[in-house]
């Protein structure tokens, strides 16, 4: 299908759209890729959908079925000097006729009941849905921006070791420096070089996967990182709030479908009746007829047919609830675990932010001012300035794996307010 758009002035608002559409895209805040997050996601609409789908099936749910038109003729000879003829015999008549069936009020109540059930649980699904896709969004804006940080200082160093390598090597042209110490140097820059290639590939990884989620084209972060440093709140409060995990929530609800069957299938018994009304035209030298005809449905077996039913929705409601205390005790583990490795993550970058990269920050300093004197070399500056940009990458792994953990726990529950 193609679109022509003709008017030269919607032709200029449709490329400013999309140049600030692009311009915006570029640097995302954490709220920003949230909330793009949302409006982006087929799987929430499609949630949406399903709800909307189950309270319009409710609505219907309490009306009762379309009257239907009975039309035919009976009585029709097949036999005798009349066989074939629709006016000869006095019991051959052509009928016409409304029949209505009438459900019983409290069976089409219980129904809806039942299917408003399911779009309370199917609602419920789409905080689970949104929770989910909170903590993904912010677990790839994190890692974008904390591999963006890393990647700007394994840059700065790298760059000042070749500023360095490049003056060592006039050096050597002027016989002032032995050439093997410049092959040792350019050997730890390559591997330094191949530290700055994986944390490239980190960044563009996390740029895709944020693009993934969000629908934007984002190539870095902006607005202030949250303080994932610390627990979003207290370990007590967040054992407290289990019962209002979504999933937990959605496990209610299922328990509350469970039990609405079955309180559908209680009154399944409860006979339907039809009524039909009819006028039946007979030949012309005989009356026509007129009728009320009446259906009721028979219940004769309802221990082995109803009854068994309604048991079985018993059984599925007793069920849902085992699955609802099982559920709370699985999420319960898993909070307990998600702590553990966070208080296990938050001493490792404890420990390369306060001690490691600090330590191996002065040692450079020392050997470098140790050259710049003479008493060393510069391949031992560049070996520790390699070792200190591997304590880095080490450094921005431990706070992505921070970052990953405290928004898995941040985000338990889908945020209104996103920071």
């Amino acid at each position: 299908m193609t679109i022509i758009i003709s008017h030269p002035i919607r032709v200029g608002w449709l490329l400013l759209a999309c140049w600030t559409s692009a311009s915006q895209a570029a640097e995302l805040t954490l709220r920003q890729s949230l909330t793009a997050a949302e409006g982006y996601s087929a799987e929430l609409s499609a949630n949406r959908h399903q709800v909307n789908a189950l309270q319009n099936m409710a609505d219907s749910a309490m009306q009762l079925p379309d009257p239907k038109l009975k039309f035919g003729i009976e009585n029709v000879p097949v036999q005798g000097g009349n066989a074939q003829r629709f006016t000869r015999e006095g019991m051959t008549m052509g009928r016409i006729g409304i029949m209505q069936d009438y459900v019983s009020g409290t069976k089409r109540q219980r129904k809806a009941d039942t299917l408003r059930a399911e779009a309370s649980q199917t609602d419920a699904g789409s905080a689970t849905i949104r929770a989910r896709l909170q903590q993904q969004t912010a677990q790839a804006w994190l890692a974008l921006a904390l591999s963006r940080q890393t990647l700007r200082d394994a840059v700065a160093l790298v760059t000042e070791s070749e500023h360095q390598i490049a003056t060592q090597r006039a050096s050597v042209a002027g016989g002032g420096t032995p050439a093997s110490g410049v092959l040792d140097a350019r050997l730890t820059l390559l591997s330094m070089l191949d530290r700055i290639s994986e944390a490239r590939r980190d960044v563009t990884v996390a740029q895709v996967r944020l693009t993934q989620l969000t629908g934007l084209s984002a190539t870095d972060t902006a607005g202030a990182m949250p303080r994932f440093e610390r627990l979003p709140a207290d370990s007590e409060v967040l054992r407290q709030a289990i019962r209002q995990h979504p999933e937990v929530l959605q496990a209610s609800r299922e328990a509350d479908v469970a039990k609405a069957r079955s309180a559908q299938s209680e009154v399944a018994a409860i006979p339907d009746v039809g009524v039909e009304v009819y006028y039946g035209k007979r030949a012309d030298d005989y009356e026509d007829l007129a009728g009320v005809m009446f259906t009721v449905d028979l219940p004769l077996f309802r221990s082995q047919r109803q009854d068994k039913d309604y048991a079985a929705d018993v059984s599925r409601s007793m069920e849902a609830n085992d699955r609802l205390t099982l559920l709370i005790r699985d999420h319960q583990a898993q909070l307990d675990t998600l702590l553990a490795q966070y208080q296990a993550a938050q001493a490792q970058w404890q420990r390369q932010q306060g001690q490691v990269v600090p330590l191996q920050q002065q040692r450079v300093t020392l050997l470098l001012a140790q050259y710049r004197s003479g008493k060393s070399d510069l391949s031992a500056v560049l070996e520790a300035r390699r070792a200190l940009l591997d304590s880095r990458l080490r450094g921005g792994n431990a706070a992505r794996e921070l970052a990953q953990i405290w928004a898995a726990i941040r985000y338990l529950t889908p945020q209104e307010s996103m920071q």
